[in-house]
């Protein structure tokens, strides 16, 4: 019971018992008051009808039968001829109780079905908003994929138009730099030319690299020599940032089937992206573990490979979290924004699930979850 059906409940059977009261301390020569008092009797009904329903109307009616009655057959005699006014009056405070009860209570339910399907014409009208919202920003994605779409079909061919004369300029500039005298070819021009065009041609490939489709090669790939074969190839350039790349993993060797060429090239720009999140030098540790997840029926998935790369670079703030896969999206200066975009488009080509943990200035863990297919390991 509500606080406030408490304090209803407290003035009907006050209202009562002061009406009781009345009845009992007036003297029977005035006739007139115990009219009055008996008719009263009808409010305390009537609010207990209203406010509690059937079962209010009843009781009240029955609690002023039993405070009313004494006063009946004691005050003003036994004798039925007398009270038969009094008698029927009893009748009706519970004829009264009982109608008005019921008629209370189904308005009370009445409103309370209005109430429900006002709450659910509510929760539908927002549930519409929100497919709403989810359609507009469906269609704006896919505005923006076909934006995309066309910018990479014009970025592709004018990559293919700008790689040859890259590397024209290339070689051009390691003849002038033969012919020319010892003391020109030390000169920074030379340096910073051929800096320039390896930067160009690195940018160059990248937009190739994710405008055009890789044909998948499925074929057995070792992770372990994989990730040693990687970790050489970036040894010199971690040295030279005092960074250690350590891997773990156990003496087995742990096998997967996809594409060995996919899979280094997102290995490897997971890998440079730790190198270059560490100015300050520190640790990258590498692991390798063999997982199997459970299903939402509680039965085993299928056995997966985790790789997991920790670094101790500055993290990712939480507002990038869902920007760092999209294209052309880099927080770097001389940052093209495809790398992770690449990573991304492959993972989802082969299957593979990525997921990304980061703190500031405590580092990142990047992990891809590889299925074991065809094969024993």
């Amino acid at each position: 019971m509500t606080a406030q059906k408490r304090k209803w409940l407290i003035f009907i059977s006050g209202l009562i018992l002061l009406i009781s009261y009345f009845h009992y301390n007036t003297p029977t020569s005035i006739w007139q008051f115990h009219l009055i008092f008996m008719e009263l009797y009808f409010i305390p009904i009537l609010l207990a009808a209203f406010q509690f329903g059937v079962k209010g109307g009843v009781r009240s009616a029955i609690v002023v039968t039993i405070f009313y009655l004494p006063h009946v057959m004691l005050q003003w005699g036994g004798l039925i001829e007398t009270n038969l006014l009094r008698f029927m009056q009893i009748v009706l405070f519970n004829v009264i109780g009982y109608l008005t009860g019921l008629k209370a209570q189904g308005e009370q339910e009445k409103a309370e079905k209005y109430h429900q399907l006002a709450l659910k014409l509510e929760k539908l009208n927002e549930k519409q908003k929100q497919q709403t919202e989810k359609m507009l920003e469906l269609e704006r994605e896919l505005r923006a994929a076909d934006r995309l779409a066309t910018i990479g079909e014009l970025t592709a061919s004018l990559a293919h138009e700008v790689r040859n004369p890259l590397a024209s300029i290339h070689g051009a500039v390691e003849i002038i730099r033969d012919l020319v005298p010892e003391k020109i070819k030390k000169s920074e021009f030379f340096d910073i030319l051929f800096e320039e065009t390896k930067r160009l041609n690195t940018v160059v490939e990248s937009y190739l690299a994710f405008a055009k489709k890789q044909p998948h090669s499925v074929s057995r790939i070792d992770l372990k020599e994989t990730v040693l074969t990687l970790i050489k190839m970036l040894e010199s350039r971690a040295r030279k940032n005092k960074i250690i790349i350590r891997a773990e993993f156990g003496e087995k060797p742990i096998i997967v089937h996809g594409d060995p060429y996919l899979l280094q090239q997102v290995l490897m720009n997971v890998l440079l992206n730790s190198v270059q999140a560490m100015t300050d030098g520190g640790n990258i540790i590498l692991r390798i573990k063999k997982i199997r997840n459970f299903k939402d029926n509680g039965d085993l998935d299928d056995p997966k490979v985790l790789i997991s790369i920790r670094d101790e670079g500055k993290g990712i703030p939480k507002e990038y979290l869902n920007k760092i896969f999209k294209p052309f999206f880099t927080t770097k200066k001389s940052g093209t924004g495809l790398g992770l975009a690449i990573v991304k488009r492959i993972a989802d080509e082969n299957g593979w699930k990525i997921n990304i943990q980061s703190e500031i200035n405590k580092g990142t863990t990047f992990e891809l979850e590889i299925p074991i297919k065809n094969g024993k390991n």
